[in-house]
């Protein structure tokens, strides 16, 4: 077994006025990914809290919208008859279709419940269950019309600073025959280490984590939750299950399992006065060295004077720079799985 948890420890010192220009200290430590080798910054300053947004204009001045129960059946995309002969998919109250935008070969939308807008504390598994199982009838019937697209990602946008400019919560649903740079990044980092070791790295890497009790936050059968050691969101929360490659595969015990740790993460973000996240879903078909991985990651709330939580660190040079622990946030997560 390889695991590795490598960092550096660097300190900025300088006169400030604030302390009247004594000297002062101030740590930065860069992370590297055991995986992937890519590094994270933690710094130990933040910007003051806000507070919780009140969505009530926002929420009025957008109702009525596509995806809202009137308008979903009527003004959005069907499916090719090839792939789906009733043209969309619903389960429960979520609704898949074509993305009238599409951002890949095959782009799709799930509508995830019939309510305008949730806010974070207000999601509940049902809503990912549902939402989750369209997901999987949308994948297996596109890979029955065309078997090379076996990259799939599963991915939530929420609220402006989350890359979304609709309100009314949904997922994404984009398939292609060729990985994208995360996956691919996952896939041959996988590889090297599963011929290094011949074990699969993300099981080394849930009992390393389970072990050291300073990053792993709960199991629920074969899903794992953990803390990633060098996140490359905010709040970074990231589960696996074992002998899985693809959401196709899931048992509905599994697909509840990640509802009820996405529903517990968005809870301690709601709490923290987050509101705007991303979620993410690498599902991979026929992949002996990749695991399902799911990420959380959140994004800087939405305020009346939006500051984008992406600078040139981020955009330029590929290291993100974040300003909470892991091991602290895995402490403040883990009673909200219990």
């Amino acid at each position: 077994m390889e695991i590795k948890f490598e960092r550096y420890f660097f300190q900025s010192e300088f006169l400030s006025p604030v302390n009247g220009f004594d000297s002062v200290s101030v740590p930065t430590e860069v992370r590297i990914d055991p995986l992937t080798k890519r590094r994270s910054r933690i710094i130990t300053w933040a910007l003051p809290d806000k507070g919780k947004f009140d969505f009530s204009k926002m929420i009025e001045e957008s109702k009525g919208c596509i995806f809202c129960p009137e308008n979903v059946l009527l003004k959005t995309p069907l499916f090719l008859k090839e792939i789906v002969p009733e043209g969309r998919i619903s389960i429960g109250n979520a609704v898949g279709f074509p993305n009238l935008f599409p951002a890949g070969a095959y782009g799709s939308v799930i509508v995830l419940c019939k309510e305008h807008f949730l806010n974070l504390h207000e999601f509940t598994p049902e809503v990912y269950e549902d939402g989750f199982k369209v997901a999987v009838e949308i994948i297996r019937k596109t890979m029955a019309y065309d078997p090379d697209a076996r990259f799939w990602q599963i991915s939530q946008n929420y609220l402006l600073p989350g890359g979304s400019s609709i309100l009314h919560p949904h997922l994404q649903v984009i398939g292609d025959p060729i990985p994208t740079n995360e996956m691919e990044s996952l896939l041959e980092a996988s590889a090297s280490y599963f011929q290094r070791n011949q074990t699969l790295f993300w099981n080394d890497l849930v009992r390393t984590e389970e072990g050291l009790g300073e990053r792993y936050i709960a199991t629920s059968g074969k899903v794992h939750w953990f803390v990633s050691y060098a996140p490359i969101g905010f709040n970074e929360v990231c589960a696996t299950v074992e002998g899985h490659s693809s959401l196709t595969t899931l048992s509905q015990e599994e697909i509840s399992a990640f509802a009820k740790g996405i529903v517990s993460t968005l809870k301690y973000y709601y709490d923290k006065n987050l509101n705007s996240f991303n979620l993410g879903f690498y599902s991979i078909t026929d992949e002996d060295h990749h695991q399902l991985l799911l990420r959380i990651i959140s994004r800087s709330p939405i305020q009346p004077y939006y500051l984008n939580d992406w600078t040139s660190f981020e955009v330029l040079q590929s290291e993100l720079t974040l300003n909470i622990y892991p091991e602290v946030l895995c402490r403040e997560i883990r009673p909200y799985f219990s």
